[in-house]
């Protein structure tokens, strides 16, 4: 499918989509604003392949629009055709936006090249490096912003308690839970872990540099941990959430575990895994309200998991590898799924990184 912003083109559009056997593309000729299209009402593009832009549509500046095309183009896999009719090579918005790999330019004068340059663009490949590199030109020592899409999120619930444990020993249930202290923190939530079980190998964690000791817990990587023998002092702080580590899920930690809000079991996707995990599903009954995330499966696992299980459990997951425990991009999209009645999108801002140039920090000087 084809969606096209344009004000005045719509029936070059048209005409060009249906002589190349294009269904009709949605055309909306009233987006005033790029900018605010790309953070506001851009939801979801996935059901579109292509997008036409025609630039002459807005009044923004060149780095506005330069900055809202490169925030599609960096949110979807999507291919982004730019009309610019009347435009020269060798202009300077055309020159920034091939420097963010846009390569599918109409910028013809007359209507039979319009429409031969539209074919090209819309083919299976479109256009290439090759086809568009007369459109290059030097822009500030070739030094290129980058745009992203900044969200911001807020708490839907307080007071959250978030229950992880694992279906064996050494199967991950610390990493888990770290890495979604580490996920709420990220989206400015504030959120702690707590080690609830007798093994209590959090401890062993604050003889890392960077630790800062506080009272009752400590600190490392922007988040607070908690061990097992000062938890209780994690409620006088009034947390959003609360992140507990039950260690393996047994007789001893059920009653806790099910009194959590949010539950997390971690498994294995190994043949002689898989005991423990119908033990822990037996032992919680087959209850539907329970998230399963699996470690370290690979794509053949993944389809036998859920072939295996999907008839008694609901929500299945799997974590993404990293040797980074404290790292907070790790099974993002998992977390929003799990978290999507605990937290909810606030606004989304476009926010530009300046890449500094090599003898900028001297020029201050």
């Amino acid at each position: 499918m084809i969606l096209a912003i344009t004000r005045d083109n719509e029936k070059l559009i048209y005409e060009v989509c249906k002589e190349n056997g294009f269904e009709s593309p949605q055309v909306l000729t009233g987006v005033e604003s790029l900018k605010r299209f790309a953070v506001q009402e851009l939801r979801n593009l996935n059901n579109y392949n292509q997008i036409i832009i025609d630039i002459a549509s807005t009044k923004e500046t060149e780095d506005e629009i330069v900055q809202s095309v490169v925030a599609i183009k960096s949110m979807y896999n999507i291919k982004i055709i730019v009309v610019a009719l009347g435009f020269k090579e060798g202009n300077n918005l055309l020159a920034k936006l091939f420097n963010e790999g846009i390569y599918n330019f109409v910028n013809a004068d007359n209507y039979y090249e319009q429409k031969e340059q539209f074919k090209n663009c819309l083919s299976n490949e479109g256009c290439q490096y090759k086809d568009a590199v007369r459109f290059r030109q030097k822009i500030e020592d070739g030094k290129k912003n980058k745009v992203i899409i900044k969200k911001e999120y807020k708490k839907l619930k307080q007071f959250v308690n978030i229950a992880v444990a694992g279906t064996e020993k050494h199967i991950g249930v610390t990493t888990q839970a770290i890495l979604i202290t580490m996920f709420l923190k990220s989206l400015n939530m504030n959120a702690c872990y707590i080690c609830s079980n007798d093994k209590n190998e959090v401890k062993n964690l604050e003889k890392l540099d960077g630790v800062v000791k506080k009272n009752g817990f400590f600190s490392y990587n922007g988040i607070d941990l908690y061990s097992n023998d000062s938890k209780i002092d994690a409620m006088q702080y009034g947390y959003d959430f609360y992140i507990y580590d039950y260690g393996v899920l047994d007789e001893s930690t059920l009653d806790n575990f099910m009194s959590k809000e949010v539950k997390v079991i971690v498994g294995g996707t190994k043949p002689w895994e898989y005991d423990d995990t119908f033990r822990a599903i037996f032992l919680l009954k087959e209850m539907q309200d329970i998230n399963y995330i699996f470690n370290f499966a690979s794509n053949q696992e993944k389809a036998k998991i859920r072939k295996l299980l999907s008839k008694v459990i609901k929500h299945i997951y799997f974590s993404d590898y990293t040797t980074d425990t404290f790292n907070n991009n790790i099974n993002a999209e998992t977390y929003h799924e799990i978290f999507k009645d605990y937290i909810a999108e606030k606004s989304n801002k476009l926010e530009v990184i300046e890449k500094k140039g090599l003898f900028s920090f001297w020029k201050k000087r």
